[in-house]
């Protein structure tokens, strides 16, 4: 049986508890800033998440880390959303996001045009958006990426 690498330890341990909280574990990241090391877990939910989710998975999730797992080499611990730029790539992304302005970008233009911005709408195989009351759906190996657009 392989052993689990420190990402999936944390993975396993923490994700039942960010989901008690209603987040949903989406990555843990290392990054080194300077001299210093981050261990930075990102969590999302339909409709975002609060300042105050954050903080409380933080302060649940840091000693489970630290001192369960024994994972201690980090210099900082953070828990952060993924912020509206992150590419929605995964089965999970286009349920949590449905209905939610995005833009689709496309890798070749469909009747000249490339960007598609509106509602997100998919099925099993095929993502896009909705316009006008009508479903535009494009196979996934046509998409270059999809990303959630602010709307004022």
């Amino acid at each position: 049986m392989k052993a689990l690498s420190e990402k999936e330890k944390i993975i396993e341990k923490i994700s039942p508890v960010a989901e008690a909280l209603g987040l949903e574990l989406l990555d843990v990241e290392t990054e080194r800033a300077g001299n210093r090391s981050i261990l930075r877990l990102i969590v999302d939910r339909r409709g975002g998440v609060t300042l105050d989710q954050l903080a409380e998975l933080s302060e649940q999730a840091d000693p489970m880390v630290e001192f369960d797992l024994k994972i201690d080499h980090y210099d900082s611990f953070e828990v952060s959303s993924p912020g509206l730029d992150r590419p929605l790539k995964e089965m999970s992304d286009f349920i949590r996001y449905e209905g939610e302005i995005v833009s689709v970008k496309l890798y070749a233009a469909v009747n000249g045009q490339k960007v598609f911005i509106g509602p997100l709408v998919f099925t099993e195989d095929e993502v896009g958006i909705e316009q006008d009351g009508e479903n535009i759906l494009f196979p996934l190996n046509k998409v270059a990426h999809i990303k959630r657009e602010v709307v004022f």
